[in-house]
């Protein structure tokens, strides 16, 4: 079994996952922030607070007093950090007068670079802007990842661009749809918490994975 199939048996089993949850591409961007060590539940605490206050509108956002935002998050936890994050990402938006469009006509690797120079965004982070709100197909190295891969014997590099590198190989082409959803279906299984005996009783389980080597 190949990756593509590997992605086919997963979205037989599971379905489409509807990723990123988010109802606007800046809650998505916003909410890749403030989903940093915290869960969803928080998350959607924070966004409501968010909305309520500024309709999720950037310039509104850059208004708010800095103490008024660390409030407004707090649910999400390291409100404090976060605030500063999002007041990068709002800096980095105004090069772009808050034109989305315009950001996903640029390159994807001189925006993923921009991306990882600004306070609070790491490689993931990064990488979840670039795939759910921007629409640049891409491979999302995290701790979800390395362990549904560890199911079936594979064993990324520590690196997260060699790590990136080795699973991106393994499809000739990474449509949007199938980078969204691959990632999506591999946090859903992992979030299922299947134990070893349950994980044996998973469709595709028991089929080994073939891996191309650099």
């Amino acid at each position: 079994m190949d990756l593509p199939a590997l992605y086919d048996a997963l979205y037989d089993t599971y379905g489409d996952q509807g990723w990123w949850p988010g109802r606007s591409d800046w809650e998505i961007l916003f909410g890749s922030v403030l989903i940093q060590n915290t869960n969803w539940r928080n998350v959607d605490r924070a966004i409501a607070n968010l909305t309520a206050a500024t309709g999720m509108v950037p310039d509104r956002l850059r208004a708010l007093a800095p103490e008024k935002l660390q409030e407004l998050i707090r649910p999400a936890g390291f409100f404090t950090r976060k605030a500063v994050t999002i007041g990068h990402l709002l800096d980095w938006l105004a090069q772009y007068n808050d034109d989305l469009p315009r950001v996903r006509r640029a390159d994807p690797a001189t925006v993923r670079q921009k991306l990882i120079t600004l306070g609070g965004i790491g490689n993931e982070t990064a990488d979840d802007i670039l795939l759910y709100v921007l629409g640049f197909p891409t491979v999302i190295i995290d701790t979800y990842t390395r362990r549904f891969l560890n199911r079936f014997d594979i064993v990324l590099p520590a690196q997260y661009a060699a790590a990136q590198a080795a699973v991106a190989r393994q499809w000739s082409v990474w449509t949007l749809r199938t980078a969204q959803n691959f990632h999506a279906l591999i946090v859903r299984v992992e979030k299922e918490k299947y134990t070893s005996a349950q994980w044996k009783d998973v469709p595709f389980s028991g089929m080994p994975l073939q891996w191309k080597q650099s």
